[in-house]
């Protein structure tokens, strides 16, 4: 990913803030720390790419509320949701970079709530500078550790996708041996 970004540069970052902010930050202020971008460059489109992307999300649970408020899966799981967010508030939105995989829902969840544009980008983006400050800073500073652990992390793919080959072969072998036996036996066990 981050041979991604060295080659698309800011584009890359802003877009892959918009899908998915946590890594492509991290790799972004690693790219940053080898010279390939400036940092506050970096922070600053990255915060961007995640505000346009929960922007969209924001703005199509604003525009298709109805529908999904009478979805079975809302009328499954809102209410608690409901009740959640009346404890938290619209700060919820800010709370929703903490917990991975909650983001996108939160912001489709707000907008299925017709929270005001005005208190939803405020809140936002104050929340997507301080996270794609983080961040980026993170990644800077850990710049060596994290180059090791992609490398690491490489390594262990490729092991695990070894791994996965070998599993099938031995199946495939298994099954078959089982078909060849049946064969010879005339299926009787």
């Amino acid at each position: 990913m981050e041979e991604i970004i060295v080659r698309f540069g800011l584009l890359a970052v802003y877009l892959g803030a918009s899908i998915e902010g946590d890594v492509i930050l991290i790799l972004s202020g690693v790219v940053a720390h080898l010279g390939f971008m400036n940092l506050p460059t970096v922070v600053g489109i990255g915060a961007g790419g995640c505000f346009t992307g929960d922007l969209i999300w924001y703005s199509l649970g604003r525009f298709r509320s109805d529908a999904i408020r009478n979805s079975k899966t809302y009328r499954l799981v809102g209410p608690t949701v409901e009740r959640i967010a009346r404890r938290i508030g619209p700060w919820q939105i800010a709370t929703s970079r903490l917990l991975y995989g909650t983001r996108m829902a939160t912001m489709l969840y707000w907008g299925v709530q017709r929270l005001s544009f005005l208190r939803f980008s405020l809140i936002d983006l104050l929340s997507c500078v301080v996270w794609a400050s983080l961040l980026g800073t993170l990644g800077y500073a850990a710049s060596r550790g994290a180059m090791t652990l992609i490398g690491e992390v490489k390594q262990i793919e490729l092991w695990l996708l070894g791994a996965v080959a070998f599993s099938i072969i031995v199946f495939l072998a298994i099954r078959i041996v089982l078909a060849r036996t049946r064969i010879t036996t005339g299926g009787k066990q």
